[in-house]
This record gives structure tokens, sequence and C-alpha cells, in this order.
């Protein structure tokens, strides 16, 4: 668990840094101050230790770093733990098979692309495309691999359920992209509940997922609506929406539960 914190720490000030890279066209070889410029130096790189001892602050300028890349190295850390911990195989990952662990190292690498997806829309309000189509991708070869052990082990992939989940969540959005003309949702929601979708496989999930993500979006939502200037303010849902998704994928198998006698 402490190696895959590391990882998911490491992994997670990477993600931050290319939100920035990829929003500013930055093909820097080294992470810099957004406000001096100062080039970092590997011990201003050490994921959450390196902040903390600044305390969040530029070492040279002592302008605030911000919080997003604490909380990605934190964040990204604790949810590597917990998809070690939660993996939905029997006997749990360490007794699970080769095609049990593909499937989460690709749940890992999946990991990574979602957080910079979450930062780059949490703080533009956009959803870059190359990043979701990379997403879906590794999402195909997921649902690939789970088609080939269902029936490696005798069992029917539930197909209809499958296309149920594809209706339910990037159809759902897409209505409503469609209909609102972009005012209710954003054009990349759709495409960014895809690669959840397939990596669900489930129509329950997917309709969990669904409820899961609008109750979070409307927790933190409505007082920033209050706050702000009421309705017509832009709130990014693709966090929501991740996180949604992450709160449905580890408890899926007590869903699962519930919904299927």
């Amino acid at each position: 668990m402490i190696l895959f914190f590391i990882l998911g720490a490491t992994l997670g000030s990477f993600a931050c840094c290319q939100a920035w890279r990829i929003h500013d066209k930055d093909k820097a070889k080294w992470s810099h101050c957004e406000k001096c410029k100062y080039q970092l130096k590997w011990y201003d790189n050490i994921p959450i230790v390196s902040w903390l001892m600044l305390g969040g602050k530029c070492r040279k300028c002592r302008k605030p770093i911000g919080w997003a890349e604490l909380l990605s190295e934190i964040g990204l850390g604790v949810v590597f733990v917990l998809s070690f911990l939660l993996w939905p195989a029997e006997g749990g990952l360490v007794f699970a098979d080769f095609a049990e662990v593909c499937k989460f190292s690709l749940f890992l690498v999946n990991l990574v692309i979602l957080l910079v997806l979450f930062v780059y829309d949490a703080k533009w309000k956009e959803l870059p495309v190359s990043l979701m189509l990379a997403s879906m991708a590794i999402s195909v070869i997921f649902l690939g691999i789970n088609v080939y052990v269902s029936y490696g082990m005798g069992r029917n992939f539930d197909l209809i359920s499958l296309v149920g989940a594809l209706v339910i969540l990037p159809g759902f959005y897409y209505l409503m992209y469609k209909v609102s003309g972009e005012t209710w949702v954003g054009g990349g929601d759709w495409i960014l509940c895809l690669p959840l979708a397939l990596i669900l496989g489930n129509f329950w999930l997917a309709m969990f997922t669904l409820f899961a993500a609008n109750i979070i979006g409307s927790i933190f939502s409505v007082p920033l609506l209050v706050k702000k200037k009421g309705p017509k303010t832009a709130i990014p849902f693709g966090p929501f929406l991740i996180l949604g998704f992450l709160v449905v994928f580890f408890l899926q198998v007590q869903i699962l539960n519930l919904v299927i006698i």
C-alpha cells in the first residue's frame, strides 16, 4: 500500500504538470514556477514533501504555488491504494490471474489520464479531446480483456447491459448537450462518459454513476452558485463525473448485490 501511494503521488504530480503543459502548449523539459518562471530543481519536485517544506510557495519569488499540485498528489496516491484494496476480483488482486493484473494496470494508466482531465476541466472548463480518446482506447482494451475472461470462464458477456450503460451515461449527457445547446453540460462531458461506461460495462453501474455524479455536483455547485452570480455561472462537470465513476467502481460489488436478485 505504501508503494502504491508513492507511485500514485508521483504520477499525480506528473498529471497535474501535464495539464498545465497541454494548456500552455509548453514543451519545456523542466517544470517551472508560473509566476517568475524559476526552473524547479529535483528537490522542488518531491511529491507532497516539497510542497509542505516550501509552505506551498515558490522557492524564489515566494508567490503561492496553489493547492492543485498537493491535492493531485495526495488524491491519486489515495486512489491508487483504494484501487489495490478494493479491486473487484475474486480473492482480491493479490491472488488474481494475469488477465486481472493487466486490467488493473490499464485502470491505473487510465486514472492518470482522468486526473489530467480532472485538473484541466476544473481549471479551464475544457476537456481535451485527445486525452479522452486516449482514455477510450485504454478502456476498449480493458473491456476486451473483460469479454475474454468471461468467455474463458464459460460465461456469456452481458452485451445488453453494456449497450445499456452506453445509452444511459454518454447518451443522457449527449441529449442534454444537444437539447440545451451546450448551456447545461459541455460538449466534452458525453465523450468523457464513453470510456467510463466501457470500464463499468454494466447498465446498473452506469445508472448509479449518473446519480452519484449529479449528487456530488449538487453538493459542490449549489454553494458556489449562491456565492457567485447565480444559475448562469459556468461550472465544469467533468470532475464530478470522474468522482462519481470512482465511487461506483469501488463499490460495484455492493451495488450489484443490491440491484441483482
